[in-house]
């Protein structure tokens, strides 16, 4: 067993480079836009909508996706309806969009709202990339926060 070890460490101790390890996911915030800021920053939002954005981060790294909910009692409760996601905190990302995607008890919104927004946030982890924006949309924590009429933080 002692050999299968020093087998696997033999790179890293050769180089000196340390192996990759992929950040869990640290934590994830859910924005429902006022109507205002919905519709100046969504086009594609209308007064029969929930509009919004999905955020999910590791240590260096954010994903983002955008949101388009219908204004129904089931949709109503920004907490009950995001709780699902909670269950991806402290996942590997290729672990999470493996686990979402086989999540059709969430239903096809929510499961494509998580694999998005993972997908998101693995690109931005390869590339290194700290977005300022998402098409029209300033990314800025407190700038989301003061378009926002419900929030969720997880």
């Amino acid at each position: 067993m002692t050999k299968l070890i020093e087998a696997a460490l033999a790179p890293v101790i050769e180089t000196g480079v340390p192996a990759l390890i992929e950040e869990p996911i640290r934590c994830m915030e859910i924005f429902r836009f006022d109507r205002s800021s919905a519709e100046r920053f969504i086009p594609w939002s209308d007064q029969s909508r929930n509009c919004g954005l999905f955020k999910i981060s590791c240590k260096n790294a954010s994903g983002y996706a955008e949101y388009a909910l219908p204004s129904t009692r089931e949709f109503a409760d920004l907490v009950r309806w995001a709780s699902v996601f909670s269950r991806l905190k402290g996942m590997p990302v290729t672990e999470a969009i493996r686990y979402a995607q086989k999540q059709q008890q969430w239903g096809s919104v929510r499961m494509l709202l998580a694999v998005s927004a993972l997908a998101d946030l693995e690109a931005n982890q390869h590339q290194h990339i700290s977005r300022k924006r998402l098409g029209r949309l300033p990314l800025e924590r407190s700038f989301l926060m003061d378009c926002s009429e419900a929030y969720y933080h997880f």
